[in-house]
């Protein structure tokens, strides 16, 4: 006879699958970027002829389930939502505004056309860093930088995730604050 098993015991502790499946998706996407980005856009991707759909996109729909399930089965854990909000603002923000300040001061220096006086007085790299921290109000371009590129300006297109991210982190504060998440025992 199976035993059944429930969901919150498969994520209990750190005995689980959950962290590799989410760097294989991860890696996924990664491969899957791959094809276009030195292929150019018209690049078949892995699995797009088969399924209908490109491994990167199947991987984020895949690393955003499993994320969203250990996201909100730690603030269900917590019960505490000022802790668990500042975990995950400290999960996503310090790293972003290294990623962006590197972005800003060491590459795009490094790598624009421009002079480097004429590049830090440019209108988007004063707006570069101000507009990516608010996750919403995007900026993907810094002048003279990968303007030859495949796909001209695109410095960092994976920020696009992060506000989906943080909306799902607030809909999941909703559900605990509307009592929609059961206490864990």
């Amino acid at each position: 006879m199976l035993k059944s098993v429930r969901l919150s015991d498969a994520v209990e502790g750190r005995d689980n699958n959950f962290n590799l499946i989410r760097f294989l998706a991860a890696t996924g996407v990664l491969i899957s970027h791959a094809y276009p980005i030195a292929l150019g856009p018209e690049a078949l991707q892995p699995l797009e002829s088969l399924i209908g759909i490109t491994l990167g996109h199947l991987c984020v729909l895949i690393f955003f389930a499993v994320s969203g399930l250990l996201i909100t089965q730690s603030l269900s854990r917590s019960g505490d939502l000022k802790y668990w909000s500042a975990s995950r603002t400290l999960r996503i923000l310090p790293g972003l505004a290294v990623v962006l300040v590197l972005t800003l001061f060491v590459l795009g220096p490094l790598v624009t056309t421009l002079p480097a006086a004429e590049y830090f007085q440019a209108k988007d790299t004063l707006t570069y860093l101000p507009r990516n921290l608010t996750l919403y109000f995007l900026q993907y371009e810094l002048p003279g930088v990968f303007e030859t590129n495949l796909y001209p300006s695109a410095i960092n297109g994976s920020l696009w995730t992060l506000n989906y991210e943080v909306t799902c982190y607030l809909g999941v504060a909703m559900l605990g604050i509307l009592g929609g998440l059961a206490a864990e025992r």
